[in-house]
């Protein structure tokens, strides 16, 4: 994986290189353009240049010399000021050095572990930026020269103490990032804790958090089916301003996530999978996909800039469809990290008292006396056999299970107060809808008894007019029937 995330940084290197390196053509250009018409403005109208402008025919029909008198009262009005032309020769050797290094993607990025102190971390973070900012500073300054907008007294102030924090958002995605690594093992609160104060200094770093295992080592507590642990997961919840993405090498669109991760104008957290020493890439593939699958390493996005909304800032459709069977304990019995953890039944334990560990987790502590939480894995004669997890794996997984409801909650795809009110909506829906169909129904019945009696009474006329020849509009149907009681 480590191989993976500098790969990625390489290509945000040399993505922005080549825009910084085209809007620094262009003002190279338009300085260049800028100095051709102020150069013109000096010497267009002297006589050897209009003689070599209007060639043998000016030289011969016109007098040169007037013509040049004529033409250059005005033009050193149109001149630049000596100041204003030195100042654009400068800028335009500077940004000329500032290309020539930026042709070049260095070999070696701005990066840093996490393990060195703090300060010296934001030391070299501030110096990467400040660089960066000092190449948008000469771009800002050269555009305004360009139309004729710097004013010394006014801009020069401005310009003095520029540095990143005056950079626009545009500006700092195409600011190469500055990298922090870190390794989060089992004990990963230190770790989280630094990485939570380096986020903290608002600087649009990125730190890459690298986890080869995912075992996780937790405090007695006295509730281990919600152990008192700190998920990197939630970590959005307590810093809403950071950009935090957590993928592998398994979730669709890898490299486009990481992509937008590390131009993020904002402080960054990229959660990675990562690869095993010894550990082929088919291995580390297979293992990246159970991972995912079991909600052992959830694909978790979240953008502050995606909506207003918190709730909408999270993102977790790269996550494949759950299976309830398959959890965190299916993920990690063919590891062999996590062999000690699961042991053969004895032969006094009745299989009725092997549960699969989802069913297991659904029980309430009474009913788990007795019970030994299992997961079937293939054996050697083409069956499964069970194996029983230890009680770390059972609070794990346990663990997992609630992180992941936690997450869907969050992003609002299972919340319980929605789904309550959704339940509510929709028995009431329900009710109106009946009453609306028994309405329409009664209706549709009053008309057909309605259409029923108008047949009638016109089979009724016809037969009276028949027989009496009297005109069948003249027939009074109630008359008649008031006689015939």
């Amino acid at each position: 994986m480590e191989k993976q995330i500098l790969q990625s940084v390489d290509n945000v290197w040399r993505h922005h290189f080549a825009s910084i390196e085209k809007a620094l053509d262009e003002t190279i250009r338009e300085l260049n353009n800028l100095l051709r018409l102020d150069n013109y403005h000096r010497h267009g109208h002297d006589e050897p240049q209009l003689e070599k402008t209007l060639g043998p025919f000016g030289s011969s029909n016109l007098d040169l010399s007037s013509l040049s008198q004529v033409l250059g009262k005005n033009a050193s009005t149109r001149c630049l000021p000596k100041e204003r032309l030195q100042h654009v020769h400068h800028l335009l050797e500077k940004l000329t050095k500032i290309k020539e290094t930026c042709s070049t993607v260095p070999s070696t990025y701005p990066s840093i572990a996490i393990e060195k102190e703090e300060t010296l971390i934001h030391e070299k973070a501030e110096a990467h930026l400040n660089q960066m900012a000092d190449i948008f500073r000469n771009l800002r300054i050269a555009q305004l020269e360009i139309r004729s907008k710097y004013h010394t007294a006014t801009h020069d102030p401005v310009f003095k103490n520029f540095n990143w924090r005056q950079l626009s958002p545009a500006e700092l995605r195409l600011c190469p990032p500055f990298l922090i690594t870190a390794q989060l093992d089992s004990e990963s609160g230190p770790t989280l804790r630094k990485i939570m104060s380096l986020l903290e200094s608002r600087k649009p770093i990125k730190i890459a958090a690298l986890r080869t295992t995912l075992r996780k080592t937790y405090s007695p507590t006295s509730d281990p089916s919600v152990p008192a642990t700190m998920a990197v997961e939630m970590l959005p919840l307590a810093m809403r301003g950071v950009y935090f993405l957590q993928t592998n090498i398994a979730t669709p669109g890898f490299e486009q996530r990481l992509f937008a991760a590390l131009t993020s104008p904002r402080p960054s957290l990229l959660s990675l999978l990562a690869q095993k020493t010894n550990e082929d890439e088919e291995t580390f593939h297979l293992r990246a996909k159970r991972a995912l699958r079991s909600r052992a390493f959830p694909a978790v996005l979240y953008d502050p800039d995606l909506a207003s909304r918190f709730v909408s800032c999270f993102d977790l459709s790269a996550n494949p469809e759950a299976e309830d069977d398959y959890t965190f304990a299916n993920f990690v019995a063919s590891d062999e990290e996590f062999a000690e953890e699961f042991t053969d039944p004895t032969p006094e334990t009745s299989l009725e008292d092997l549960i699969p560990i989802s069913d297991f987790l659904a029980l309430t502590r009474h009913q788990r006396i007795g019970k030994f939480p299992c997961v079937y894995l293939p054996s050697d004669d083409e069956k499964r056999s069970p194996k029983i997890v230890s009680q770390a794996v059972v609070t794990q997984t346990s663990d997992q299970i609630h992180l992941w409801k936690t997450l869907q909650e969050i992003a609002g795809e299972d919340n319980p107060h929605v789904n309550t009110t959704k339940a509510n909506l929709q028995a009431e829906f329900g009710v109106q809808q009946k009453a609306l169909f028994d309405s329409l129904q009664q209706e549709k019945t009053d008309a057909e008894t309605h259409r029923e009696k108008v047949a009638v009474a016109a089979t009724i006329r016809k037969l009276v007019a028949h027989f009496t020849g009297v005109d069948p509009m003249e027939i009074d149907l109630k008359q008649l029937s008031d006689k015939a009681k």
